[in-house]
C-alpha cells in the first residue's frame, strides 16, 4: 500500500487568502507541538497509533499557500505512527492530539523541517511552516489495505473478464476466416505469401510492407500508398514506404516483432 504520510514538495507559492499566521497566538503541549485548534471537539473519536485521517490539509509558508486540498473530495492524508516521527513536536507528536471533527493550526520551525521536506530559501532561521489539517473521518492502516486488496481484485477480475472476451473474439475471427489456432508467443500467424530461406531472427534488420487493420476489416495504419488510398486515409505529407527497424531493439511493440520472426524474405 502507498505510504500515507506525504512529505509535500514546494512547486510553486501562491498568494494565501487567510490571516498571517502569528506564532505568539499558538499553543505549545508537553511533547513541544506549536497547534492552534480552529474547530473543536473533544467528544470526537480521539486520534491514535495506526489510525489514518481523512479529511483535508493545507500547507503555509509565512503569508503563502504551498498546497491545499480543501476545495476537493476528502482522502487519506496521514497515518499516525510514530515511524514517522521526524523531530521533537512534529506533526507525528501533533495529530494525536486530534478527535475526529477537529480542524487544527499547527506551526513548525523552519530549522526542523528542513528534516522532512524541502523549503523555499526565503525561509530564514526562526521561521515556521505552518499545516493546517481536517480530521473529518477516521480509518485504519489495516481498514485501507483491506479495501485496497479488494479493489485490485475486482479491477483484476474485470481485466481478466476484458481478456476473456477479447480472445474469444480472436478465436471467433480465425475460426470464420478459416485461420489456425495455434499462437505462437501469444500472436496468432496466417501466411498468405510464403517466403524463402531462413526465418527473420532477433538482431536481424528487416525491411517490411504491412497494413494494420481491426477484426471488423478497418484499416488503420499502413505502408502502402494503394492501402491508404484505397480506404480513404492518405495522409498529405506523409511518404508511404517500407519500414526498416531491428528486431530485439525495442523499436517495435513485441507482438510486431515476435510476427516478423515468423516470416521469410519474400513473404
Amino acid at each position: 500500500m502507498k505510504k500515507i504520510f506525504l512529505v509535500i514538495a514546494c512547486l510553486g507559492l501562491t498568494s494565501s487568502l487567510f490571516a498571517q499566521n502569528k506564532i505568539e497566538d499558538f499553543t505549545t503541549s508537553k511533547d513541544g507541538v506549536r497547534y492552534k485548534m480552529e474547530k473543536s471537539n473533544p467528544k470526537g473519536r480521539q486520534l491514535k497509533e495506526g489510525d489514518v485521517i481523512v479529511g483535508h490539509f493545507a500547507v503555509y509558508f509565512k503569508d503563502s499557500m504551498a498546497f491545499n486540498n480543501f476545495n476537493q473530495p476528502i482522502q487519506p492524508c496521514f497515518a499516525v505512527t510514530q515511524t514517522h516521527r521526524a523531530f521533537k513536536g512534529d506533526l507525528m507528536d501533533g495529530l494525536p492530539m486530534l478527535h475526529q471533527g477537529e480542524v487544527c493550526m499547527f506551526a513548525f520551525p523552519k530549522d526542523s523541517m528542513t528534516k522532512v521536506q524541502p523549503l523555499p530559501p526565503t525561509l530564514k532561521s526562526g521561521d515556521y511552516v505552518f499545516y493546517r489539517v481536517s480530521v473529518d473521518s477516521i480509518t485504519t492502516v489495516e481498514i485501507l489495505q483491506k479495501e485496497e486488496a479488494i479493489k485490485a481484485k475486482a479491477e483484476q477480475k474485470l481485466a481478466d473478464s476484458l481478456q476473456l472476451t477479447e480472445r474469444d473474439r480472436v478465436l471467433n475471427y480465425l475460426k470464420e476466416n478459416n485461420w489456425s489456432d495455434i499462437n505462437r508467443e501469444g500472436i496468432y500467424y496466417h501466411e498468405l505469401v510464403a517466403g524463402e530461406g531462413k526465418n527473420a531472427d532477433s538482431l536481424d534488420v528487416v525491411t517490411i510492407n504491412y497494413t494494420g487493420q481491426l477484426l471488423d476489416g478497418k484499416v488503420f495504419d499502413t505502408s502502402l500508398d494503394s492501402s491508404a488510398k484505397a480506404n480513404n486515409m492518405n495522409q498529405p505529407g506523409r511518404k508511404y514506404e517500407p519500414l526498416t527497424f531491428q528486431i530485439g531493439a525495442g523499436q517495435m511493440i513485441k507482438g510486431f516483432e515476435i510476427a516478423a520472426k515468423q516470416m521469410k524474405k519474400g513473404g
